[in-house]
């Protein structure tokens, strides 16, 4: 491919994730003002306007709040989150490897995956008592299957030919894994990761609502119970705002790793 060519095809790519972007702002927009309307139309009572909901989300971020309840939520997202992404990878690749361990744990798979997670936190709350070990917990029971699942349905699909042919290269061990294993099996991983790290922002939400002692989630229960429900919008909005960082990162993430999958740095994914 000549130069040219490569050129003219990265500035195609870059207006249209500029078009993108562009409408994606513009859909923000539109979504702020439906929101605004409501308030006036329903009372703010009820539904307290965008401006006053974004002007409290701002002081959220300006005071005790932030390092009292937002950044002890971020925490433990991302540990849940990343405790699960190991057990996830590390289960999903065994089970998926060898036929045996894939028969003997489908159906304790299957059942416990479909567990529902808050009915664990009366459990969790005993064991782990009130407070972060608790909700980091029930995120890696929540998160981890999203990541689990993934890896050992790619890794079962692995063509034996190409697994085969490492092994008859002399590549073993840590060297197969790293090469080929690894490789082949990373754009499933990285879908089951990115569903994993929605989940873990929604059920740190949760288990704090539940019995979290502090964090966003009992930021939020706290102020309705207490009737500042523009307290509570803003609280959403905080929350809105971090699960849209937290995408954005590892999309951005994902498409550095992946580059060699797409053939271009990004991928212009969007869902």
């Amino acid at each position: 491919m000549s130069v040219a060519v490569r050129t003219t095809a990265t500035s195609r790519h870059r207006r249209r994730r500029v078009g993108y972007w562009g409408l994606g702002w513009l859909g923000l927009a539109l979504a702020a003002l439906a929101w605004q309307i409501a308030s006036l139309l329903w009372g703010s009572s009820i539904i307290p306007t965008f401006t006053a909901s974004a002007a409290r989300s701002w002081d959220l971020l300006d005071s005790s709040v932030l390092t009292k309840d937002l950044i002890p939520s971020v925490e433990r997202t991302l540990l849940g989150f990343a405790i699960s992404a190991v057990l996830g990878v590390t289960v999903g690749m065994l089970t998926g490897y060898y036929r045996a361990l894939t028969d003997w744990t489908k159906a304790v798979f299957a059942f416990m995956r479909f567990m529902p997670t808050p009915l664990l936190v009366p459990v969790a709350l005993v064991v782990f008592g009130l407070g972060g070990k608790m909700v980091v917990a029930i995120i890696i029971t929540a998160a981890v299957w999203p990541v689990l699942i993934n890896t050992a349905n790619a890794t079962a699909a692995l063509d034996p030919t190409v697994v085969d042919t490492a092994r008859m290269l002399g590549l073993k061990g840590r060297a197969l894994l790293q090469k080929v294993l690894l490789p082949a099996v990373s754009p499933q991983v990285f879908a089951g990761l990115r569903v994993a790290i929605s989940v873990s922002l929604a059920v740190m939400v949760v288990s704090e609502i539940l019995g979290g002692g502090s964090g966003i989630g009992y930021f939020i229960a706290s102020a309705q119970q207490s009737f500042r429900i523009t307290a509570s919008y803003a609280g959403v909005l905080v929350l809105c705002l971090l699960g849209w960082a937290f995408d954005t990162v590892f999309l951005l993430a994902e498409g550095r790793l992946l580059a060699w999958q797409r053939g271009t740095v990004g991928g212009g994914r969007y869902v």
